[in-house]
């Protein structure tokens, strides 16, 4: 009697421990050891069953076979398995993304595509973008009420995006205000500090026109540069 697809239980929610297994070893597979040999299955290939769907097909490098026989193990991969499970290598939730029940086209296609080459049966067909959306389809309302409902909901969601957005915008106009006064404050001081340069530069061009004050000034300087010498009294 041949098994039905719902006779392999490839995933059971209970033992969810939030990580996978994604490699052992030098192994890019998950090596299994039987009673007569071994295998491998591939843990890219898995996330499908751990409900982490693939948004396209997985590289070459990913896609590893290995399997031996004990009693033609040439090369020692038994050891190499016991070896490998030493070293685990696991990824979580953060590293695997969002859990979904999505099947993508570019990976149902790449599915079938390998199926035919090694003539295995698929029950799909080619170009199935009708059935594999990239994004879940929205419940239209089937009743007048949930119509209603609906529409009373995307109204209240409006109404709240739109009290959000003069909010900004009055927040925004506050704030043009005050940088306007601040530049037009900053525009009054230049200008009274000009005001005073001029009134220097003014001050300071009589000065020089004067010829009692400037011979004052002569004087003033002559005298503070003047030492005395050793004919001065008392020194």
């Amino acid at each position: 009697m041949s098994l039905a697809p719902t006779d392999v239980v490839w995933y059971n929610p209970v033992y969810d421990a939030g990580t996978i297994i994604d490699s052992c070893g030098e192994f890019n597979n998950v090596p299994l050891l039987g009673i007569r040999g071994g295998i491998s299955y591939n843990p890219v290939l898995a996330r499908r069953q751990f409900g982490y769907p693939l948004k396209r097909k997985p590289l070459g490098i990913h896609i590893e076979r290995m399997y031996y026989h004990n009693q033609s193990d040439s090369k020692g991969m038994r050891d190499q398995v016991v070896r490998a499970w030493h070293t685990i290598h696991r990824k979580g939730s953060n590293q695997l993304g969002e859990k979904s029940n999505l099947a993508y086209e570019t990976y149902t296609q790449w599915i079938i595509d390998e199926a035919a080459k090694y003539k295995m049966p698929y029950p799909l067909s080619r170009y199935l973008s009708s059935t594999t959306p990239l994004q879940p389809m929205p419940i239209l309302p089937s009743t007048r009420v949930q119509y209603q409902e609906k529409m009373d909901d995307l109204s209240r969601a409006c109404d709240a995006w739109k009290t959000k957005y003069e909010k900004a915008a009055s927040e925004l106009k506050d704030k043009d205000m005050e940088i306007a006064l601040q530049q037009h404050a900053l525009q009054q001081k230049e200008q009274k500090i000009l005001e005073l340069v001029g009134m220097v530069q003014e001050k300071d061009a009589l000065l020089k026109q004067d010829p009692t004050r400037r011979k004052k000034r002569r004087d003033f300087f002559a005298g503070s540069c003047s030492y005395p010498d050793d004919s001065t009294p008392g020194v």
